[in-house]
């Protein structure tokens, strides 16, 4: 836990936490008939803005924006918040040197993209994390090995800050850093890559070390369920092992997983974990807002909607 006593703030955010939607909620927008109906519902929320039926997406990288910025300032840019802005430069690093400039850059990051910019083309990184700074030093030749080696920095970065505390955050890079090991493994077996692929791609160690995802990976049949087993997620795959085939659906549950393991900082009277949990409980709100919006968009039944749903915090 962070030394500093972030009691003020987390009176704040107490105030802050009984306006999230609950999961009530989300079962009325999904009721709704139309995305016109879903708009009246949202009347009744925070969300509501003249631009919300024109532009859902603007409206909910707004309200995410302002959050981001509502924490910078209440913890004077604590390490520990950066971890979570920081992948939005990344994102943006991504663009700049991967795929030289193609894509939408996040006005969401430590950076505005336009210093980002300049900074990359003068070569002067000083404002990053060091771990992010040693990659592009040393850039290596080929795009996904330019990405792969940004996020093994982020999570590098994470690690370092939130590693070595004790308690609900590192419990949570810890599982985040296995569950997105997890992630790379299934992809990369699908795609019959090799293990100089998985260890290029896979990001620094929680639980589980590398050589354990090794020896799996070259198994004719791997057993991750024992793998899992060793670990604080062993009963993440309790839907049965098919989840190890539908990514989209183990995508979900971990994003559950995850969002438990940090639910407990609620009842932290004056660290920095429940800033941080109420950050993550506004991203998964929004993203689940976008899930209904784009599912009402294209017509999709509410139960298909539904089952792409996160568990909200409350």
């Amino acid at each position: 836990m962070a030394n500093k006593d972030y009691g003020y703030a987390v009176g704040r955010i107490r105030i802050l936490e009984t306006r999230l939607l609950p999961a009530g909620f989300f079962d009325r927008l999904l009721k709704t008939d139309s995305p016109s109906d879903a708009l009246r519902v949202m009347d009744e929320t925070a969300y509501a803005a003249e631009g919300l039926a024109t532009d859902y997406e603007r409206t909910f990288e707004d309200e995410l924006l302002r959050v981001y910025r509502f924490l910078r300032e209440l913890t004077e840019d604590a390490p520990e918040i950066q971890v979570f802005l920081r992948r939005w430069d990344i994102h943006n690093l991504k663009l700049l040197v991967v795929t030289d400039g193609q894509g939408k850059p996040s006005n969401m990051g430590m950076i505005p993209w336009a210093d980002l910019k300049q900074l990359v083309a003068t070569e002067t990184y000083t404002e990053l994390p060091p771990e992010v700074q040693a990659v592009l030093a040393a850039l290596p030749e080929t795009g996904p090995a330019r990405a792969a080696a940004l996020d093994q920095a982020y999570y590098r970065f994470g690690l370092r800050i939130l590693g070595k505390q004790r308690g609900i955050l590192r419990d949570y890079w810890l599982a985040r850093v296995d569950l997105t090991n997890l992630l790379v493994f299934l992809r990369l077996r699908k795609l019959g890559a090799s293990l100089q692929e998985l260890d290029r791609f896979m990001v620094d160690p929680g639980h589980i070390q590398p050589e354990a995802w090794r020896s799996q990976f070259e198994a004719d049949q791997p057993e991750l369920t024992i793998l899992l087993d060793r670990t604080p997620y062993r009963n993440l795959l309790r839907e049965g092992e098919g989840l190890l085939t539908e990514i989209p659906a183990l995508e979900r549950e971990i994003d559950n997983f995850l969002l438990e393991v940090i639910a407990a900082a609620k009842a932290v009277p004056l660290g920095i974990e429940p800033l941080i949990g109420y950050l993550l409980a506004k991203e998964r709100e929004i993203l689940n807002l976008r899930l209904v919006f784009t599912g009402k968009l294209n017509k999709l039944p509410a139960e298909t909607i539904k089952r792409r749903l996160r568990h909200v915090y409350l």
